[in-house]
């Protein structure tokens, strides 16, 4: 008896959660139609209780939606927080070839005024991307005259040569 009452509020609780997930896609799919849409996720972006949503309705806007958003991810792509892999996840999505000629732009803002700590995720974030373009941000941390960033090219200097 005590079964049958877990088991009719366990298929409750998943009638719920369909219901749940209905009313989420007809709000999504709302949302995406919306002329606001880019700038409200630009702005959920930079609050921490809103962007694991705005990180994952990215990947619904057009190339060219999620291209002006680029600058923003990689700000947030440079630094530790909850959101990180999701953060990459959507700047790995980005075609191959459009990333690769882009990131180093907008990486280099970051860097120019950068500590260790962007260095070293925007190196976990290239290594994912391009080997190459790694060892080239490695160089370029190893000639830093800042000491902890000189640290960090050192260290992922070690590990892409023990990755070979």
């Amino acid at each position: 008896m005590t079964e049958t009452k877990y088991y009719q509020q366990d298929t409750d609780l998943w009638h719920k959660l369909i219901d749940q997930e209905k009313a989420y896609l007809e709000t999504r799919k709302n949302f995406l139609n919306s002329p606001s849409r880019v700038e409200l996720i630009r702005l959920a972006l930079q609050n921490p209780l809103e962007r694991a949503t705005a990180l994952k309705v990215i990947n619904y806007l057009t190339n060219t939606e999620r291209q002006s958003l680029f600058n923003e991810l990689i700000k947030l792509a440079s630094v530790g927080h909850s959101d990180i892999q999701l953060v990459r996840d959507v700047i790995l999505s980005f075609d191959k070839i459009w990333l690769l000629d882009n990131i180093e732009t907008q990486a280099e803002f970051v860097l120019n005024n950068g500590t260790d700590e962007e260095y070293r995720r925007l190196l976990e974030l290239y290594i994912q991307l391009d080997t190459q373009l790694a060892r080239k941000l490695v160089a370029k941390a190893l000639q830093h005259p800042d000491i902890d960033i000189q640290e960090v090219g050192t260290d992922f200097e070690i590990y892409l040569q023990t990755k070979q």
